[in-house]
């Protein structure tokens, strides 16, 4: 199926700059080969205790959150906004362990554009409240939803929590933005519902039993998306608010939840979550995953073993990530020495990721970038 990649405000589309060379199998069917790497088991634990949970989580959450919702604006106070607040976050955690798997259901509905484009377009937001209308459909709206949208409409509009409950108490369109975060909610709720509904009827089997290497394959698809998701993570949560992946100009403003200020918690969930899909770890146990699959390729890095390179690279990484404090955009202010030298750690993980594991795989990257890597 032909993934769309329908990236607005900060997830823009990029050009592809090179495909390595690779082996292929001849179909998307498990080998007959006994000494083989069991793909097929791959999938089986990857799918049913990493993906499935993370869908059935993020549809819970945003449940709950659509709840939150329903209780402030029926009756605004402090109270009802602190709990519909404290939903928010932990929806939007749970999307940095949801956010990687990007085809079958969720990319029939373009779940990650819709669910997360960010920064929120303040100016079409406040448009849209004050006209008293909204289409989902719409491109121009892409930055208009979603949980950056909400983080915005919940901690943005006023400097305390007293300010914004006036937003939507005593402001002239409070009816119009108490209306409009609503349709977010559900939106937002639907579309975890719709995915997490496909993931747990027909496609898992589909997704368990299209266990080659070819382009379209699962573990072709589950493989190219770890790393695209793992560059977005680089790319938009760190790089480019940074500087480091815009020619040095500093975008604070662009992180990741900026106005609910958890982008480092955020961005050190998103990195574990797909550690965590690479070692087929999960709350059921360490299952098989990519890092069995390079161990039974005897796949090399330096005379020693790449696997070892890569889970080396994802402590380092994450180590430099934890020397950063929330808010981010503060730190890429006062403390841009350190959120480069992240960058810097995430960078290398994305060669070893990218480059070095897809060929030892021989597994085609599909999607096209212009990291420079």
């Amino acid at each position: 199926m032909k993934r769309k990649y329908i990236l607005a405000a900060v997830l823009a589309a990029s050009v592809f700059a090179g495909i390595q060379a690779c082996k292929k199998s001849s179909s998307g069917s498990q080998t007959t080969d006994d000494n083989a790497f069991d793909r097929k088991a791959m999938l089986t634990n990857v799918s049913a205790n990493i993906i499935v949970p993370a869908y059935t989580a993020f549809k819970q959450n945003t449940s709950d959150l659509d709840l939150a919702v329903s209780a402030f604006i029926g009756a605004p106070d402090v109270a009802k906004l602190m709990a519909l607040q404290n939903a928010f976050v932990i929806a939007y955690k749970q999307w940095q362990s949801t956010s990687a798997f990007e085809f079958g259901p969720a990319a029939q509905i373009n779940l990650g554009v819709n669910v997360n484009t960010y920064p929120a377009n303040i100016d079409q937001i406040n448009a849209n409240i004050k006209a008293d209308t909204y289409n989902p459909q719409l491109l121009a709206n892409l930055a208009a939803k979603g949980l950056p949208a909400i983080d915005y409409l919940i901690f943005g509009v006023g400097i305390d929590n007293a300010s914004i409950l006036s937003q939507y108490t005593t402001d002239p369109n409070a009816t119009k933005r108490k209306k409009y975060l609503a349709a977010l909610s559900t939106e937002l709720k639907t579309e975890a519902a719709t995915v997490s509904a496909g993931w747990s009827s027909a496609y898992q089997s589909t997704f368990v039993n299209a266990s080659g290497t070819d382009v379209g394959s699962s573990v072709g698809q589950l493989l190219n998306q770890l790393v695209y998701d793992f560059e977005i993570l680089k790319n938009f949560e760190v790089g480019i608010p940074a500087g480091t992946q815009s020619m040095g100009t500093t975008f604070p403003t662009k992180v990741q939840a900026y106005y609910s200020k958890i982008s480092v918690q955020l961005a050190l969930l998103h990195l574990q979550a797909i550690q965590n899909i690479y070692l087929g770890k999960s709350s059921a146990g360490d299952g098989l995953g990519f890092d069995d699959y390079l161990v039974k390729a005897n796949a090399k890095y330096l005379g020693g073993s790449l696997n070892d390179a890569i889970k080396n690279q994802f402590s380092t990484a994450t180590a430099k990530l934890q020397t950063l404090t929330d808010p981010l955009s503060d730190q890429i202010k006062t403390n841009p020495a350190a959120v480069t030298a992240a960058y810097t750690e995430l960078q290398k993980l994305t060669v070893l990721l990218k480059t070095d594991m897809t060929s030892s795989l021989g597994i085609l990257i599909t999607y096209g970038d212009n990291d420079g890597d």
